[in-house]
Parts: C-alpha cells; sequence; structure tokens
C-alpha cells in the first residue's frame, strides 16, 4: 500500500501510466477507506494464523490477499485518455485485464454481479468479492477480479485482487460474524466466485503476469517498458511505510 500511495503521489509529475503486478508475503486482508477494522475483523484470528490486515486508500470491501495477484494502475488526470470519469476508467482497465486474461486463456466478460443473499448484505459487510460494481470481470456469472478506484485532485489509482486459487475464500474465517452467517458467506464465495485455478488448472504465475502485461499494453496502445525501483524511490517508499503518519492512517 505504501508503494501504491508513493505512486499516487508522484503521478501528476510523471507523462505516464504506471502498472504493477505484485504478490504479499504473507496471508493478508487489505480493508476499504471507510472500513473499521475493529468492527469488521477477528483480530485475534488473524494473529493466530500469521495474517495480516491493512487498509486501502480506496473504498470497497475487504479483500484476502493470498496466493493472488495484486494489480494496481497510477497516472496522472492530465492523461485524458485513461478516462475522465470514475467509470470510463473502471471500464478502460477492466478492458486491459479481460484482455490480459484472455491472452493466458481465460474468457471473460464484464458483467453485474448479483448477490442471491439480501440476508448476508443486510446483516455483514460482504467481501469485496460478493459486493456487486460496475464492469465485474466475470466468467460464465461468476466474479473473477476484484478491483477499487480513487481519484484525487491530480491523479489516479485503480488496484485490485486476481485470484491464482480458492485461498480467497477463507476471508469469512478473518471476519467478525455469527457461524450461520459465515457458513452462508462461505457458501456464497463458493458459488458466486471463481479463481484462475479453476478455469485454468495448468497455469504458472509468470504465464499470467506476462499475459496481463501484454493484455494492459494492447489495450492502452501506449508504448511499454519495464523498469525496477530505483535505489531512492525504495527508499522513499520505506520511510513512507515507517512514518508515524501511514501507519496512524492505513494501519490502526
Amino acid at each position: 500500500m505504501a508503494a501504491d500511495l508513493y505512486l499516487l503521489d508522484q503521478a501528476s509529475k510523471r507523462n505516464c501510466i504506471t502498472l504493477r503486478l505484485y504478490r504479499w508475503r504473507a496471508p493478508t486482508i487489505t480493508i476499504g477507506y471507510m472500513q473499521k477494522p475493529t468492527e469488521l475483523l477477528d483480530l485475534q484470528a488473524l494473529e493466530r494464523h500469521g495474517a495480516e490486515w491493512i487498509r486501502r486508500p480506496t473504498g470497497g470491501r475487504a479483500v484476502l490477499h493470498h496466493q493472488d495477484v495484486t494489480y494496481s494502475c497510477v497516472f496522472s488526470r492530465k492523461i485524458r485518455r485513461m478516462g475522465t470519469t470514475l467509470a470510463s476508467t473502471y471500464r478502460l482497465i477492466s478492458r486491459g485485464l479481460m484482455r490480459g486474461l484472455e491472452i493466458a486463456g481465460i474468457a471473460c466478460e464484464p458483467h453485474d454481479s448479483e448477490i442471491d443473499s439480501s440476508r448476508a448484505r443486510r446483516e455483514v459487510t460482504l467481501p469485496c468479492f460478493l459486493a456487486p460494481n460496475r464492469e465485474e470481470i466475470m466468467v460464465a456469472g461468476r466474479k473473477l477480479v476484484g478491483s477499487a478506484q480513487k481519484r484525487q485532485g491530480k491523479a489516479v489509482l485503480q488496484h485490485g485482487s486476481i485470484p491464482l486459487t480458492c485461498a480467497f475464500r477463507q476471508l469469512p474465517y478473518y471476519q467478525k460474524a455469527e457461524n450461520e452467517t459465515r457458513r452462508e458467506l462461505l457458501a456464497l464465495l463458493q458459488r458466486k466466485c471463481t479463481c484462475v485455478a479453476e478455469l485454468l488448472p495448468t497455469f504458472t504465475e509468470s504465464e499470467i503476469m506476462s499475459a496481463l502485461k501484454q493484455g494492459f499494453a494492447e489495450i492502452l496502445t501506449f508504448e511499454a517498458f519495464e523498469e525496477p525501483w530505483s535505489g531512492e524511490e525504495l527508499r522513499d517508499i520505506v520511510l513512507l511505510s515507517e512514518s508515524e503518519e501511514f501507519k496512524a492512517l492505513w494501519m490502526s
């Protein structure tokens, strides 16, 4: 999250689009900017299982990042071809994701997901993968990718999760919920959502990442190149992540 925030801060100074694809060292739950961890998460369960949590700068619902690929796309609002509204940007980035998944061998379609449990919607804060959103990336009626976006004065950040395995469905075990509600959420995640392994059993992580890069390059039609973090950038990201302001806003 510190790296995404750093890129968001720098985006207005750069005439480029930055795509990151990354993994998590430990199972980690990201919660939406407006969500409260003490009301949503079973913090003792996270500690018992060596899992962590952090707040995102974007809105939306909780996501368990474990055996997934997380993407982030950051750019200056001066690049108007990337969309001038939340919906238009979401649509364009979804096209890039879907093209990449298609190259990997997964045919997707944009669709509004439907939640068939009004009780779950009413009684608990739904996980991201059960919350309806615009331009969902679906496969045969099941949600594959969860995303969220932040538009600030001069820049835009959109990031999301592409589950490689079914590990993301373990999220309800880390949420505050009655056993019956937890079982209901687990069943909904099984029925309404999917992952790469269920659609493409022979995949490799490197193939998925390579396909996603190619998909974005084709859809965005900008010249694409890979660039590692510089020593100065890494230093600034570490300093940001260790700052008291960062910990107060995103980790408490």
